[in-house]
């Protein structure tokens, strides 16, 4: 038994022995996991160091400049320290100023030049320039009256305006019409011709009339106008000022016997200037680049009419012979209406501008600016060879000028 028992602690001894004089054998998957721990202990070591640090560092700086002492609790600061607590109020971001660079807008245009191109109408009451007269039967005469018909005829018109703002400016405009018309009709056989004051037995001679018409007429107009509302689509502008008109008319009737021996005719002139006071209101609707238009002025002209009445009378036995009618100068106060409707397109603004193109139709009527004459009753003389009046009447008719207009201007 003893013999057991040494021989069990000398296999022991030899065991520790050859384990120690055996060479280490590869690291196990558990010494690794014990060397990760033992670098991230080390690791862990180094960070407490260097927060300690820094904690030091706090304290020493706080150590060189204390806080202010606390002052004692109040009865107000226990009170408030009971009440319940409320929710943080959000703080509002702070503004931080930002230095805007404004852009410098386009200049305001200041002038605005226009002219117009106008095919306009003229009319009057006086244009009956001759009769043709069916004498048979004896008792039953007939008289058809001719009448002069204008067309439209072109003219012209210039403006310049001056823009103080949006919303206030000064307007110049000028419209020149000078038109001719002519017409011309015959007798039958059994017919004849005269003026409307020789359509008895002195008419006998002349069996071709004609007849023509000369209208010059100018009108400028100088107003100042303020717009309400400039930034809307619909403006209104108010304006007053003055109007200068200028309305000349010549209607002639001249009848001829059928080999043009015989002639008799006549010329009326009429000739009114005048100027006045002139308010009227303009209305424009915009949409885009489009505008509708409507204006109306009114004006009163005082002014001077002229008139005077020519007669020509030609026979082979007696020659040429001229007669007149003169009146005296009159001084007029003569109402005038103009309005006009159109559709304006606005091109886009540039450096050199903005052009504007309006279509549309005007009219304008002056009451009693032409005077004229209607003899009412002559001698009779056969052959005839002259006027001889008897009776006349003086008498005032309207003048009209109406049509459509084409517009461009170019604001600068």
């Amino acid at each position: 038994m003893k013999s057991f028992a040494g021989l069990a602690i000398l296999l022991c001894l030899m065991s520790i022995g050859g384990a120690l004089t055996r060479p280490a054998a590869a690291a196990s998957p558990e010494e690794l996991i014990l060397r990760r721990l033992d670098a991230l202990e080390k690791e862990n070591a180094a960070l407490r160091a260097r927060v300690n640090h820094l904690e030091a560092a706090k304290a020493a700086a706080a150590a060189r400049h204390p806080a202010p002492a606390a002052p004692p609790p109040s009865q107000d600061s226990e009170n408030l320290a009971a009440a319940p607590v409320l929710p943080p109020v959000a703080t509002p971001p702070k503004l931080v100023d930002q230095v805007v660079e404004a852009v410098p807008a386009s200049p305001p245009h200041r002038f605005e030049i226009s002219g117009s191109a106008l095919f306009l109408q003229p009319g009057a009451g006086n244009l009956e320039y001759g009769t043709l007269i069916s004498p048979l039967p004896i008792t039953s005469p007939n008289w058809s009256n001719q009448s002069l018909k204008p067309g439209f005829s072109p003219a012209f018109g210039v403006g310049l305006r001056y823009i103080a703002n949006a919303a206030n400016d000064i307007d110049l405009n000028w419209t020149h019409l000078n038109t001719m018309t002519t017409d011309w009709f015959m007798a039958s056989p059994t017919q004849m011709v005269g003026p409307p004051y020789l359509i008895g037995p002195n008419s006998s001679p002349y069996s071709i009339g004609q007849g023509s018409a000369r209208f010059d007429h100018d009108a400028i107009t100088l107003d100042g106008g303020h717009t309400f509302c400039t930034e809307c689509p619909f403006q209104l502008r108010v304006f007053g000022g003055v109007e200068f008109a200028r309305i000349g008319q010549e209607v002639s009737g001249l009848f001829l016997s059928t080999d043009g021996t015989d002639s008799s005719g006549y010329t009326n002139h009429s000739l009114f200037t005048g100027v006045g006071p002139r308010l009227g209101v303009k209305g424009q609707y915009a949409f885009g680049d489009f505008a509708l238009i409507g204006e109306a002025g009114a004006a009163g002209l005082i002014g001077t009419m002229k008139s005077h009445l020519d007669f020509t009378t030609n026979t082979p036995a007696v020659g040429p012979n001229a007669q007149a009618i003169f009146s005296p100068n009159q001084t007029l106060v003569v109402p005038s209406i103009d309005t006009r409707l159109a559709i304006a397109y606005s091109f886009p603004s540039s450096s050199y501008g903005q052009f504007k193109l309006e279509a549309g139709y005007k009219a304008a009527v002056y009451f009693n600016s032409i005077s004229n004459y209607a003899l009412t009753q002559i001698a009779t003389t056969i052959p005839v060879t002259g006027v001889f009046l008897a009776t006349e009447q003086h008498s005032l008719s309207n003048f009209t000028n109406q049509g459509p207009y084409m517009t461009g201007t170019w604001a600068f």
